[in-house]
Formats: structure tokens, sequence, C-alpha cells
């Protein structure tokens, strides 16, 4: 948000001021997801989300 601020609007605002106003203003929050474990079996992970669906 902070480069596309910069890039789009010519702001320069400081990070901790856009995540004040994009989490408590607007009630989003940062996306992260979660870790995967290296020993998972790709077939097996592709079979699953076939099936759930």
């Amino acid at each position: 948000m902070v480069e596309w601020l910069k890039q789009e609007h010519g702001q320069d605002i400081e990070y901790a001021t856009v995540y004040a106003w994009v989490r408590y203003r607007l009630g989003a929050k940062l996306k992260v997801p979660r870790p995967q474990s290296h020993k998972q079996d790709e077939k097996l992970v592709s079979e699953f989300k076939k099936n759930s669906v």
C-alpha cells in the first residue's frame, strides 16, 4: 500500500500511518498465507482439492 500510494499518487506516507488507517478505520487485516510443510505430497494435495469441492 505504501509503495502504491507513492507511485500512483505521489504520497510519501509512513507504513504505521497507512497500517493504522487500513486496520482501524477501514477494518481490513493483513492477510498472510499459512506456512506449508515441505514434506507434504503434491499429488495428495491436488487429489484432496479435487474431491473436496
